[in-house]
């Protein structure tokens, strides 16, 4: 949802017209150049997962039922996602479901994932 002091940056309609087509985005970046703020402008919805109140339900979350971490409205933001790794495959395998009903006329939500360090591990 857009925020009132947010500064637009080039990459924005990028970020709009990625998420319309593809349906999930990682940021990369160095720490502190906008990730979460760009990715916040977007986001109907937003999951932190370095909130000391909730971290340790979300990894624990992550461990036995990862497809919660995408629940709410899209876009969604997770946050520091690579806390939780196995959020990429699940976001991955979501990302999938979504473009064959999208193919079949359904039209699929979207995630977007910020990190400052992204595994090494490929989608």
């Amino acid at each position: 949802m857009p925020k009132k002091d947010y500064l637009p940056r080039i990459c924005d309609a990028e970020l709009r017209d990625a998420l319309d087509v593809i349906g999930s985005v990682l940021i990369e970046g160095a720490k502190w150049c906008g990730k979460t703020s760009t990715a916040e402008n977007v986001a109907r919805s937003t999951l932190y997962m370095q909130d000391p109140d909730y971290s340790r339900s979300y990894l624990d979350m992550a461990d036995t039922k990862p497809s919660l971490l995408l629940q709410g409205e899209a876009p969604r933001l997770i946050d520091e996602w690579q806390m939780a790794p196995v959020a990429a495959r699940t976001i991955h395998s979501d990302r999938f479901r979504r473009t064959r009903r999208q193919c079949d006329g359904t039209h699929g939500n979207g995630t977007i994932r910020k990190n400052s360090d992204a595994p090494d591990e490929p989608l």
